[in-house]
């Protein structure tokens, strides 16, 4: 479908001559996006296409609108506050023909970032992407609330919820004609406990193993936070690694100290679950040995074992530093790229 979507609007690319239109779907399909993704920029082309079909358009602003919709999110990392900018100068860079038109594209971009319009067209675009802010049910909004919820995993729970909290109070005043619905979402967000995992080990360094185990974990909790056990009497050996970009929008935290003290950290206002990968039933063994004792220190302890798949059980963070000790790079195959 995706495909079909830039194969479809083909003849817009070549009306401002941008060639890069594989490098357009990349940027829209990275695996980040939950909200902010191809169906988000769909939506937006359907009521652009409404509006054009109606004559409340004419066939340049209709062209206008869609680049603008092609690239208005086409960057986007989620705690940056240039996304705007940066996508409106991608814009100017992919350009090679209608640099008016395109200009135009370039200012509503930009207005995207207060959505306070300079100018008709920039209102109606401005109008379609908070949709679902100004217009959709409890329901639509929820699953709204997910996907962004998603896309900020990165950052600590209880951050999140005081930034959403304060941004869904800002928009029940900018949107008062769904302040219904916007309200009950508020009381959701306020009250709502989260599924969240805790991923520990040592990670050192994560490996495909692990990363298999990670995607396992994620289809059961709503978030998941990998967290590396550091033995301060052996800081060298946990120079390591969790600072790999496939990890870069999870959170992914380092503690010192007892699992069971970290666990109680993460606690407030959500429902914690350790999460344990397995290789084999020597691994089986080891865990449920050491569980029994952290069960000891906190009797009300939740933790799952995960097995990762048989392709991997070979894998281990010992035998990777093993080979990179033989010769540079040889561990790398079992490395997330």
């Amino acid at each position: 479908m995706a495909e079909n979507l830039y194969q479809k609007y083909a003849f817009l690319f070549e009306f401002f001559g941008i060639k890069q239109i594989d490098e357009i779907a990349q940027y829209w399909q990275a695996p980040h996006r939950f909200y902010h993704n191809e169906e988000h920029l769909e939506f937006l082309i359907q009521e652009i296409e409404k509006l054009y079909s109606l004559e409340s358009i004419n066939e340049n602003a209709r062209n206008i609108l869609l680049i603008t919709a092609f690239f208005h999110d086409i960057i986007y990392e989620p705690l940056a506050n240039d996304n705007e900018e940066k996508s409106a100068k991608l814009l100017e860079h992919m350009v090679t023909a209608r640099y008016q038109e395109a200009k135009l594209a370039q200012e509503i971009i930009l207005d995207t970032k207060t959505h306070e319009p300079q100018s008709q067209l920039s209102e109606l675009f401005c109008g379609l992407d908070m949709y679902i802010v100004e217009h959709s049910n409890f329901h639509e909004l929820l699953e709204w609330e997910h996907k962004i919820f998603k896309e900020f995993q990165m950052i600590e729970y209880q951050f999140y919820k005081q930034g959403r909290l304060k941004l869904l109070k800002d928009f029940i005043r900018k949107y008062p004609k769904n302040a219904h619905n916007l309200e009950n979402l508020i009381t959701y967000v306020d009250q709502r406990k989260p599924r969240i995992g805790i991923y520990a080990g040592s990670f050192n360094p994560f490996h495909n193993g692990h990363l298999n185990i990670l995607h396992k974990a994620e289809k059961i909790f709503e978030k998941v936070i990998i967290a590396q056990g550091i033995n301060p009497e052996k800081v060298q050996d946990n120079k390591m690694s969790v600072n790999n970009p496939v990890l870069k929008y999870r959170q992914v935290e380092s503690f010192s100290g007892l699992l069971t003290d970290y666990v109680k950290s993460k606690e407030a206002g959500a429902d914690v679950t350790v999460i344990r990968g397995l290789r084999n039933g020597d691994d089986l063994d080891y865990e449920v040995n050491q569980l029994r004792f952290m069960e000891e220190m906190k009797p009300d302890l939740k933790l799952i074992f995960i097995n990762c798949d048989k392709q991997f059980e070979h894998i281990s963070s010992s035998s990777i530093r093993n080979l990179e000790r033989i010769k540079e790079g040889l561990g790398q195959k079992y490395l997330p790229g």
